[in-house]
């Protein structure tokens, strides 16, 4: 029988095992690895603020869009994959799928259904904490594969089941990957607090991401945190945990950041897409205890109307972010009422 224990147990290894062990030495105490496993939490606790907002409201998983690296050639241009994982029908998804298929750049696109029985163990290599290379088992989730048909618009169903519908896009790496050491264990122990289905379902999506996709050669990501639905529109949201930048104390000179990388891709979708992009912080008292005060949001236009577009900062993940007014965000109830 597979229970909660096991299921992070295997999110753990597959984690570990793919995130290196670089700290950042720009936050204390925060490498890059923590803020990654506490990520989760954030994207956890948004969808279910959302639901229990509305009953209106319908939130999906965001999806990823997956290419080769740019060769340089003049002639080599990107070329998406976008692929996205979850238990329930592929019809949920048709809005999202619809939108995104307008995109002449995105040439394949699949849907991973979750299928929540039949799931086995297999064997994973790992580097353990004295760093030697042993042999162990992780959970290997079920999934059903379906294509999204651009010209008719529907999904059909893959007549290959398997990765390789995937794999088949990229090149099988030349050596393999880094097996980073397992550690980490008291990052992990909040997952404990929520439902069996919903580590699955996070664990599922890593199964492919951190173990799958390493074994395509050159492979570049950019995933998405998820979109809110509502009749015919379609919502892309980026979600954090974080505070909020104080210079002084005055809440005046607060400030969030939104990296420079991902603020950019947000735009070209923007301009490209049918749908609205939102930015939710899940604003935490410091960043030791990281107890949770409130939802802070806006829409990217509202960001962009205050950003300080002649310098930028730092962030914590070594990438520059632009900076906009913590007075322009709202209450995450306050957006949600105007959707």
């Amino acid at each position: 029988m597979i229970d909660k224990n096991k299921v992070i147990d295997s999110l753990q290894k597959v984690l570990c095992t793919a995130t290196s062990t670089v700290s950042d030495a720009k936050v204390a105490n925060n490498d890059y690895f923590k803020r990654r496993v506490l990520g989760f939490k954030a994207e956890i606790e948004f969808e279910k603020a959302v639901c229990e907002f509305s009953k209106e409201l319908n939130f999906v998983e965001g999806g990823q869009f997956i290419s080769k690296k740019i060769s340089g050639a003049p002639e080599d241009k990107n070329n998406f994959l976008y692929t996205t994982i979850d238990f329930g029908s592929p019809e949920v998804y048709k809005n999202v799928y619809e939108r995104i298929s307008l995109w002449d750049e995105v040439d394949d696109m699949l849907y991973m259904q979750i299928v929540d029985e039949d799931w086995i163990t297999e064997a994973f290599k790992i580097t353990n904490r004295d760093g030697d290379k042993v042999e162990t088992k992780i959970l290997k989730p079920k999934f059903l594969f379906f294509n999204f048909n651009k010209q008719t618009r529907r999904f059909e169903k893959n007549t290959t089941q398997d990765f390789s519908i995937v794999l088949k896009h990229f090149n099988l790496p030349e050596r393999s990957p880094s097996l980073f050491k397992i550690r980490g264990d008291e990052q992990f122990k909040f997952f404990e607090q929520y439902e069996l289905l919903t580590l699955k379902k996070i664990y599922a999506t890593r199964y492919f991401l951190d173990h799958i996709m390493r074994k395509a050669q050159g492979r570049q990501f950019i995933d998405l945190d998820g979109f809110i639905l509502k009749n015919e529109k379609v919502i892309l949201v980026e979600i954090k945990e974080k505070t909020p930048i104080e210079e002084t104390p005055s809440i005046t000179s607060w400030k969030y950041g939104w990296d420079t990388r991902r603020l950019l891709w947000y735009l070209y979708l923007l301009n490209k897409l049918d749908m609205g992009v939102m930015y939710n912080v899940r604003r935490v008292n410091n960043r030791t205890d990281r107890v949770f005060v409130q939802w802070d949001s806006l829409f990217i236009q509202d960001f962009l109307h205050g950003v300080s577009w002649s310098s930028s900062r730092g962030g914590g993940g070594g990438e520059d972010t632009l900076l906009a007014p913590y007075l322009y965000f709202k209450r995450l109830d306050e957006i949600l009422s105007t959707i």
